[in-house]
């Protein structure tokens, strides 16, 4: 397929812009017919190609005539019929059982209106087909008064890095902007072509597609005053479970066993939150607290002991300092035995 180009949206090159291979130009009657690029443009994170810009609607070129006639102020839509030709053109069709009608510049698509439901059940009087013209008053009047805009700040010469994209907070849509001037409400009923299913994104494509296609002008990487994402909620604290528990006399231990091997295998070291105890599974976890103070370490359960009458558990040097006992060398504690 060819594309055509003509007016004030006569071609220049694109890969300057798009650093893409130069596109090669041949004249025919006064008019360059240029071979799409590969790439049409480029954003972080979301890359156009030419084969998704034919995706949606797929249009042949048409012998035309008088493709240069200005049409900005008709209200007829016939005179924005004139496929591959004409710098800005509509094309109606269906969408999902839909009547539909694409606005096109350069033979590239631009956005998609989707407006009532298609009469026409014949899939093949779509598009331009005199049997499936449109009958959505509404969606007629959208897409002409659209395009009319369009093509008169085409005709005028208007600065496409004055084409913008933001979140109207009020009304809570997004909004493609001339110069200022809104353009376009980029909602369920007004899409990009080939839609990402989310109006930030759809609006950003039609905004970045419509500077380059009326002046090359480069690519928004945001849209204005679109609020930060809230961040996520930190998830809930669980208390862990509590399977059992004791009260007795805690002592502590370190110096001289550590380095060396404990009961369960594990190399003891005396700064680990670790105790000893004569008969809890290896692992456990105990939650000491102690009475005389109140402070509270969890342990994890690695040796065998203690091994003097009347004590309880035997925690490591790091714990007990932790508990606040590495002067007094005992303490009366609560052992509150988790589960896993």
């Amino acid at each position: 397929m060819t594309y055509r180009i003509l007016g004030s949206l006569a071609a220049t090159s694109l890969g300057a812009v798009l650093q893409v291979p130069q596109l090669s130009c041949a004249q025919d009657v006064g008019t360059k017919i240029i071979e799409p690029p590969s790439v049409l443009f480029c954003q972080p994170n979301l890359l156009v190609t030419h084969s998704s810009l034919e995706a949606d609607t797929s249009i042949s070129e048409a012998d035309t005539s008088n493709i240069n006639e200005a049409h900005a102020e008709s209200t007829d839509l016939d005179s924005w019929l004139a496929p591959s030709a004409g710098r800005i053109s509509i094309f109606p069709h269906s969408r999902d059982g839909h009547q539909a009608a694409t606005i096109y510049i350069r033979s590239i698509p631009l956005m998609t209106f989707i407006g009532a439901e298609q009469p026409v059940a014949d899939p093949s009087k779509t598009l331009t087909s005199p049997d499936a013209p449109i009958t959505d008053p509404d969606l007629m009047a959208r897409v002409i008064a659209t395009a009319a805009q369009l093509d008169t700040f085409s005709q005028a010469g208007g600065n496409a890095e004055h084409i913008g994209v933001r979140w109207d907070a009020d009304r809570e849509v997004f909004v493609i902007a001339l110069a200022g001037q809104d353009l376009v409400i980029i909602n369920e009923t007004a899409i990009f072509p080939n839609t990402f299913q989310d109006p930030a994104v759809d609006a950003l494509q039609v905004a970045n597609r419509l500077r380059y296609l009326l002046g090359e002008a480069p690519p928004l990487a945001t849209i204005e005053g679109l609020p930060e994402p809230e961040p996520a909620p930190a998830p809930a604290e669980v208390a862990p479970r509590i399977a059992m528990v004791l009260t007795g006399v805690a002592s502590w231990y370190g110096p001289g066993f550590h380095g060396r091997r404990s009961a369960s295998g594990e190399v003891f070291n005396q700064q680990a939150m670790t105790a000893a105890h004569r008969h809890l599974p290896f692992g456990t976890l105990v939650r000491v607290t102690n009475l005389n103070n109140g402070r509270q370490v969890i342990v994890r359960i690695n040796d065998r002991g203690p091994f003097i009458h009347g004590r309880t558990i035997d925690v490591s040097a790091g714990a007990a300092a932790t508990l606040g006992m590495t002067y007094s060398g005992i303490a009366r504690v609560r052992l509150e035995v988790l589960e896993d």
